[in-house]
């Protein structure tokens, strides 16, 4: 069996990918102990990775700075960043890349790194071509196969075994701001969180928000329970109009990170919301889930564990991929009435009702 001294990983974003893909990481760490495995991503994920046993170094891609320089005009200062970028990267040698994002630009980043082999997918899941990049190129041939399942296909190659089940690592000083503000707020009792938010790309995903507020004051009167608001940047003035259409049921959750957010799902018992990255890290916190899902495909991106409970409707045209549809019946067809009884019921199953 070839021994890897270093292996570079990237899966760049978003969250919710980040978080399905580090199962086959962790079992390629395991398969290969002896390697030191670092992992390339962009955002507000790297403080998560960071925290995690089985990633030895976290490189961020400095997206961030390079878009706000080519906003203003600057290209000059985004190529610079670019090629420190690049020229930071190519210090160390890597025996494997493994990409598991699949697009050109992590294709690009892959073949930038001084490396002896490069693996990713082929064109059954890469996109654009990325494939070309890699020496060996692993096929998905279930379209429908759960994106952790598949992403374990690329740590098979390497010897790994079954997936396993990642235990998530959170700052103490996350932690502690998390146990300040359930102090300042004396929340004592059960806490169920309620994200009613999606990226910016993905809002077609979105269940309407004034069912979110039926939502909230019909399960906070049937279970009695602190119905906490999630919300990230630029959603804070949206979630409070969420809490007063509630009337009262509900409160806002403090402003986190990601790691602060893990935290805060940690000390939740139930969660509920749409298929969001935020989903996918109440998942990994342990919390029973209640998902709301419209277009898409809940095989390929629902919840990783058990006990979870999934809303959705048998349509002919879900899942689809068409984010300019109008109609949106796969979502607007799930009413308040069928998710509020799907939640007190995860409720009393989880012995809470």
């Amino acid at each position: 069996m070839t021994v890897y001294r270093n292996i570079l990983v990237i899966r760049l974003s978003s969250l919710g990918d980040v978080l399905l893909t580090m199962p086959a990481v962790q079992a390629i760490k395991a398969a290969c102990p002896a390697s030191a495995v670092s992992w390339l991503v962009e955002g507000p994920s790297s403080e998560l990775l960071a925290c995690q046993e089985f990633i030895d170094r976290v490189i961020e891609f400095p997206r961030g700075a390079i878009t706000k320089s080519l906003r203003k005009g600057r290209f000059f200062s985004a190529a610079a960043n670019l090629l420190a970028f690049r020229s930071a990267l190519r210090r160390q040698a890597y025996d494997l890349v493994v990409d598991f994002h699949g697009i050109v630009k992590s294709a690009l980043l892959a073949w930038a790194a001084r490396a002896q082999r490069r693996l990713g997918f082929d064109g059954s899941v890469a996109k654009e071509g990325s494939w070309l990049a890699y020496d060996e190129r692993q096929q998905a041939s279930d379209r429908r196969l759960h994106k952790s399942m598949r992403n374990m296909l690329l740590a098979s190659r390497l010897g790994a075994g079954v997936l396993p089940e990642v235990d998530l690592k959170t700052p103490p000083e996350a932690a502690a701001y998390i146990d300040a503000f359930f102090a300042q707020k004396a929340i004592s009792g059960p806490v169920i969180a309620v994200n009613p938010f999606c990226s910016k790309g993905s809002a077609f995903k979105r269940w309407d928000m004034d069912r979110y507020a039926d939502l909230v004051r019909c399960v906070g009167n049937a279970t009695g329970a602190t119905m906490m608001v999630l919300w990230g940047p630029g959603e804070e003035e949206e979630a409070a109009g969420l809490v007063r259409g509630a009337g009262g049921r509900a409160m806002l959750a403090c402003p986190t990170t990601v790691a602060q957010l893990l935290a805060l799902l940690k000390r939740t018992d139930l969660y509920v919301g749409g298929d969001t990255g935020v989903m996918h890290l109440a998942a990994f916190a342990r919390v029973p889930i209640v998902a709301i899902f419209g277009p898409t495909d809940h095989l390929v991106n629902g919840p990783v564990g058990t006990g979870h409970t999934i809303v959705r409707k048998d349509l002919p045209c879900s899942p689809c991929r068409d984010k300019t549809c109008k109609d949106r019946i796969c979502l607007r067809s799930i009413t308040v009435d069928e998710v509020s009884a799907a939640v007190v019921g995860a409720w009393s199953r989880i012995g809470k009702g």
